[in-house]
């Protein structure tokens, strides 16, 4: 299925100097995570991947929010202002900054003592099972001896990006009208897809105490957009993008360019864990499989707007109907080849290449297949 097509409303200009100058620093901050982003993610080796993400989370939480406007006020001419639309950029581009920036930087924003940053987790107003999360996820990613991936700092991801924002000076939020910034953060804490991280924690919790209880309660507060409706938008846009194989981008007489979407996404995730053994990681395909399966099933029980729960389960259908094809023999055989280590086996980086390939070319064929089948409905 190509990606879902976003209405395009006319933007309404803001009106008055003072709301002019809002809405240009809040461009200008756009501008800064945009570069800032685009660094990060030029150090990835699934950079493609992450960029398809923000584009498709973008795209999507603008159809929702502009649906759900629509929704609330029936029969009227509902327009996204250029302010809300620079907001929404904002926080697609943040949102995932923590998973992104390189551990050296990171270090360099974290005092020692930890306590010392208790003004700025105040005035991201992070609860103490947060604040004990955040603190838990940076310990384990610092003690790595290599940078890396930890479920703890996994989990923690969208209290970083917060932190990141609030305390990077060369960013800029500071430059931007105050409402604004407290939107815009919990716009970021609040979006986190609870049930694969608290999955995800209460399995360490089992053989580890640093887990606690009240962080499996706290790693996500959907709480913190109640009421905000763009803020909702993008919260379901983002977690909803997980039940997508992707999208394709039409180009005549050529191939159309596939673009991954989040299902493909974690696919490739589980699997550059299970070939690099992170910590945490599944041990074999069917673990992978397993893992991404769950989060399918528990998707839709967290969307928040009328809409994502219109269409949740048509998405969900589509998102198992994908995974069902790794279950099929030939598929199955040649990804369990490419994943499982042997005595002659490729390099990881050449194996997670191999998988990255095959996965594409499943993820291709089926969206293809899939515009087939609407056009003969």
């Amino acid at each position: 299925m190509s990606e879902t097509a976003t209405p395009s409303p006319r933007e309404r200009p803001l009106t008055g100097p003072q709301s002019v100058d809002r809405t240009v620093t809040l461009q200008d901050l756009v501008g800064s995570i945009e570069q800032r982003v685009e660094r990060y993610l030029d150090l990835r080796g699934d950079k493609v991947e992450q960029r398809d993400h923000l584009r498709h989370v973008a795209n999507r939480t603008r159809w929702l929010y502009y649906t759900e406007l629509q929704r609330s006020k029936p029969g009227a001419s509902v327009l996204i202002s250029s302010h809300e639309d620079a907001l929404l950029d904002a926080c697609v581009l943040g949102h995932d900054m923590g998973k992104w920036i390189p551990r050296d930087e990171l270090k360099a924003l974290i005092p020692d003592d930890l306590s010392e940053t208790s003004p700025v987790f105040q005035k991201l107003r992070l609860t103490p099972n947060q604040i004990d999360l955040f603190a838990l996820g940076v310990q384990r990613r610092f003690e790595l001896e290599t940078d890396g991936y930890t479920p703890e700092y996994d989990s923690a991801h969208h209290l970083v990006s917060a932190y990141i924002l609030a305390t990077d000076p060369a960013l800029g939020i500071g430059q931007i009208d105050a409402a604004d910034q407290e939107r815009l953060i919990n716009m970021i804490v609040g979006h986190q897809f609870g049930s694969y991280f608290k999955e995800s924690l209460l399995h360490i919790s089992l053989t580890d105490n640093a887990v606690t209880t009240g962080m499996l309660v706290d790693a996500a507060r959907p709480d913190r957009v109640a009421g905000d409706l763009l803020a909702s938008a993008f919260h379901d846009a983002d977690i909803s993008d997980l039940l997508f194989v992707g999208s394709l981008e039409s180009r005549p007489n050529r191939e159309d360019i596939f673009h991954t979407g989040g299902l493909v996404k974690i696919l490739m995730i589980n699997f550059a864990n299970l070939i690099t053994g992170a910590p945490g990681a599944p041990a074999t395909l069917n673990d992978c499989l397993r893992s991404c399966q769950l989060t399918v099933t528990n998707v839709c029980e967290e969307f928040l707007t009328a809409t994502a729960v219109q269409h949740g389960a048509r998405w969900r259908k589509q998102a198992r109907r994908f995974l069902s094809l790794f279950r099929e023999k030939a598929v199955f055989e040649k990804l369990d080849a490419a994943l499982t280590p042997t005595g002659e086996s490729l390099p990881p980086a050449e194996r997670l290449n191999t998988v990255r390939l095959l996965t594409h070319m499943q993820a291709r064929a089926f969206l293809q297949g899939d515009d087939e089948e609407e056009e003969e409905d």
